[in-house]
């Protein structure tokens, strides 16, 4: 796969991902506002990020999905699909509050390209900020308490992407 097909599926990826966890509850507060919130705020700790993720799917899209598996041994498998393609590989947090997923992405009638996309995590008072790690605005994931839009909520239980496949 060419770097530009690459480019183009890993900017598709954070769009979706974009798409399914910016549904914040209005009103909502100006984009400079919650950056410097988010600014204000501290790097979640890896374990607190990992819980977030930890074997839960999280439904980007009406047809897309990635899933984060955790074996007890502490092996962490990434899998996902869109309505164009399928990802498979590995996820790994930092102590910065950095969520990777690693993953070979295959499209129809193309060959495999190796795609990472981060997203920072911060947090103050129990509510979560985020980002892509290479740009893009800081949203709200998680207020505090939990509202009914929030993308957090788009982080179920279970595997939602093997089973469909």
């Amino acid at each position: 796969m060419s770097s530009v097909h690459s480019t183009v599926v890993s900017t598709a990826l954070v769009v979706v991902l974009l798409t399914a966890g910016n549904a914040a509850a209005a009103p909502k507060p100006a984009v400079d506002d919650i950056a410097k919130l988010a600014a204000a705020a501290a790097p979640m700790k890896a374990d607190a990020v990992e819980q977030l993720y930890a074997n839960r799917t999280w439904l980007w899209e009406k047809n897309g999905a990635g899933y984060f598996s955790e074996s007890k041994q502490g092996r962490k498998r990434f899998v996902a699909r869109t309505q164009t393609s399928y990802g498979e590989g590995d996820w790994y947090v930092t102590s910065g509050g950095k969520l990777c997923m690693r993953a070979l992405w295959t499209a129809k009638n193309d060959r495999a390209s190796g795609v990472i996309t981060c997203f920072l995590h911060r947090e103050k008072d129990g509510i979560v900020y985020q980002r892509p790690s290479l740009g893009g605005q800081w949203y709200v994931f998680r207020n505090n308490p939990v509202g009914k839009n929030d993308g957090v909520r788009k982080l179920v239980k279970g595997d939602r992407v093997i089973k469909e496949l």
